[in-house]
């Protein structure tokens, strides 16, 4: 059954707390699969005014401050000493296991009694208990309580009890709809998560953290596209509207990218009926919204992405875009990547995956050309998979003699992309007619 574990102010850190202690410890005397099957069930935190980096003051839950001889005082501030750990831990395990995670913080200060037993006991302080930079984490809002009222709606229409019952509901769907794929993942190839595996899990956790926009740079045929894909094949999921655009770049203009991507708008995985024409740009407001602009190309492409985020207007959206000039990203917020070269070891993997893609050994008189040939593809992804796939075929030496010796000549080409294709017409000029055709 799945578990919703909610929690308010130290509460938040216990259920923290707990996590962490249930992966790490060995002395709960349940089997290590019962642990498992606890976090496994786990689907979503919901904290209210929980101290995530800290707290200064220390109180008790009817107000008054924690006088020192209370047993829950050396607890709570070991938990709040040791914060910036307990949540390091805890976040990870977040990633690991995909919990959702929500929140509400307070932006009214909270009254304090001096003496809660004194027959004179008399207000001496408001103050914010949990301030919104420790409180902030996952889907988060701030509401008009003070740390104690946070916890404790008035109605059903309060804020803090709709966000609750919300995040329960949204829970519920997902579960129903993680049972399926979504319609749109996108084709990549099998061994591409382990090329860029590195920079897959720093993409992932920045978009997990914000900001919401994340640029993939580089030049083409480096992989821009397909970590994209990747990202978006393991993030669609936890996002209620999904779009992936290829190629911006051959669009004309920005309302072509527009009705492409109202056109290929999914929600919860399926692609949605309405006709772009039926479509207003208001139907996606505090939606969460994963979008991916693939291959932008002028400012054009980035005031349309900075119209869509302010109709989208959702903190919890997130926005990938790939490019080969940074320049064009002056204007938008946002962390940019640089998608680099495979190394020796990774290029050699991706050349081999295309040319020998049977278990079957290669011919050592073939064998002895793989380390000159992937050299001299400059650990680019797209060459190393056109030259592959080209040479798959082919069996004689003499064939592969000759692309070496192409791609050697291809190396005297001044400037990065006409290199490329340079390096790509090696496998193009030897297809016959109707294959180039």
């Amino acid at each position: 059954r799945p578990v919703i574990l909610v929690g308010h102010s130290y509460g938040g850190l216990v259920i923290k707390q707990l996590c962490v202690h249930a992966y790490f410890s060995e002395s709960l005397h349940r089997s290590d699969k019962q642990i498992a099957r606890f976090l496994d069930s786990v689907t979503g935190i919901f904290f209210y005014g929980t101290p995530h980096h800290g707290i200064s003051s220390f109180f008790t839950p009817n107000g008054t401050k924690l006088k020192d001889a209370s047993p829950l005082l050396d607890y709570v501030k070991l938990l709040c000493a040791e914060s910036g750990r307990l949540h390091e831990n805890f976040d990870a395990l977040r990633l690991s296991y995909k919990w959702s995670i929500a929140g509400v913080g307070e932006s009214r200060p909270t009254t304090f009694m001096l003496d809660s037993e004194s027959q004179n006991a008399v207000a001496v302080s408001r103050e914010m208990i949990v301030v919104e930079a420790s409180a902030r984490y996952g889907d988060f809002t701030v509401e008009l309580e003070d740390h104690i009222s946070l916890c404790q709606p008035e109605s059903r229409t309060s804020n803090t009890y709709v966000r609750l019952t919300s995040f329960l509901q949204r829970l519920q769907s997902n579960k129903v709809n993680r049972r399926r794929l979504p319609d749109n993942l996108q084709t990549v190839p099998k061994m591409a998560m382990s090329l860029h595996s590195d920079l897959l899990v720093e993409v992932q956790n920045i978009l997990h953290k914000g900001p919401a926009a994340v640029a993939l740079c580089g030049m083409g045929g480096v992989g821009k596209t397909t970590l994209a894909k990747l990202l978006f094949n393991e993030l669609c999921a936890e996002y209620e509207y999904t779009c992936f655009v290829p190629r911006c770049t051959d669009m004309k203009n920005t309302k072509e990218i527009e009705d492409k991507v109202y056109s290929s708008m999914h929600h919860l995985g399926k692609q949605l009926t309405q006709g772009v024409e039926k479509w207003n740009p208001t139907d996606l407001r505090q939606q969460t919204l994963l979008l991916v602009l693939d291959d932008i190309d002028n400012g054009s492409h980035v005031a349309f992405l900075q119209d869509i985020v302010s109709k989208n207007d959702c903190a919890n959206s997130r926005y990938i875009v790939t490019c080969r000039d940074r320049n064009i990203l002056n204007s938008l917020d946002s962390r940019v990547f640089d998608v680099k070269f495979l190394n020796p070891e990774s290029s050699t993997k991706l050349f081999m995956s295309y040319a020998f893609p049977y278990p079957t050994k290669p011919n050592p008189s073939l064998n002895k050309w793989v380390p000159k040939i992937v050299a001299k593809c400059d650990g680019l992804p797209l060459t190393l998979e056109a030259i592959g796939t080209y040479l798959k075929t082919q069996v004689s030496e003499s064939i592969w003699i000759q692309c070496f010796q192409a791609l050697v000549e291809a190396e005297d080409v001044v400037g990065l992309d006409k290199k490329l294709w340079a390096q790509l017409r090696v496998s193009y000029d030897r297809l016959g007619s109707q294959e180039k055709e």
